[in-house]
């Protein structure tokens, strides 16, 4: 049975994880050195808050500082990393906050993307691979297979989804969603191995794709979505750097004035004493 790459051949869409060991052949140094750096960040070889230098990271894959200079400044426009004045780069923080507004993007694309594709139809060797693809939760369950692979069946199935969806912009929009979730992914498994997506989940999902069911596509893509983004938050919620943090009060509000009062003169605007 082919993975996304020969069910999905052509489309320049594919999510990060699935091409991690595939042939660069054809790749500039910066495509290179940014598809590596990128890698090493989701993948939290580059953990969160962790700083580098362009030198260090040309020294590390044997390459010239501008590739690396020019990986850094799209990184940068990713949002994963920041630069230091003077000091390098840091690698940008995983916030409760920032994940919450990821996962609902996510939802809202891929639920899109799922009630799209059942709409179009998609061809059967891609129905066939998101129904194998769809037994891995169960498989994870009973140990037969790991924790990264139930996360790889995860991201493959969404790929799929997203580049039948008919929509070049919504697929490539689903795929980028897709990358930056599975660094929070990995975060969470790290904090508690045991989260992960329950059998038939994945299931629901591809027999409505056959179907061609677009509004129960659609909603059980966003059940899904929605699950993982409620045990995500859960699990991040619960990781020592955020349960130990010192809680700051909110600022205290401004004192209202009542509505008729005259504004309050500043000390620049006060008139001065006769004679000053």
């Amino acid at each position: 049975m082919p993975d996304i790459l020969g069910v999905v051949a052509g489309t320049p869409h594919i999510p990060a994880l699935l091409l991690v060991g595939e042939d660069e052949e054809g790749l500039g140094r910066t495509s290179r050195a940014y598809r590596a750096i990128r890698r090493q960040i989701i993948d939290l070889t580059l953990p969160p808050g962790s700083s580098f230098t362009e030198a260090s990271l040309a020294r590390q894959w044997d390459i010239s500082k501008t590739p690396v200079r020019e990986a850094l400044a799209r990184l940068r426009r990713d949002g994963l990393v920041s630069a230091l004045p003077r000091a390098g780069y840091v690698v940008s923080p995983i916030t409760l906050q920032d994940t919450d507004d990821l996962c609902a993007l996510r939802s809202m694309l891929s639920s899109e993307a799922a009630g799209a594709a059942a709409r179009a139809g998609c061809p059967a060797p891609a129905l066939d691979r998101l129904e194998e693809l769809s037994k891995v939760p169960l498989a994870l369950s009973t140990g037969e297979v790991g924790q990264e692979e139930g996360l790889r069946a995860g991201i493959e199935f969404e790929g799929i989804i997203a580049a039948f969806s008919g929509n070049h912009r919504l697929g490539k929009a689903v795929v980028d969603a897709i990358d930056e979730l599975e660094r929070v992914l990995r975060l969470a498994a790290l904090i508690d191995p045991s989260i992960a997506s329950p059998p038939g989940e994945l299931a629901a999902i591809a027999d409505r794709l056959r179907a061609r069911d677009t509004g129960g596509a659609h909603h059980a893509m966003r059940e899904r979505c929605d699950r993982v983004r409620r045990d995500v938050l859960r699990v991040l919620a619960k990781s020592t750097s955020v349960s130990q943090v010192h809680i700051q009060p909110p600022a205290p509000a401004p004192a209202k004035q009542p509505p008729n009062a005259a504004p309050r003169a500043t000390a620049a605007a006060r008139p001065k004493p006769r004679g000053a």
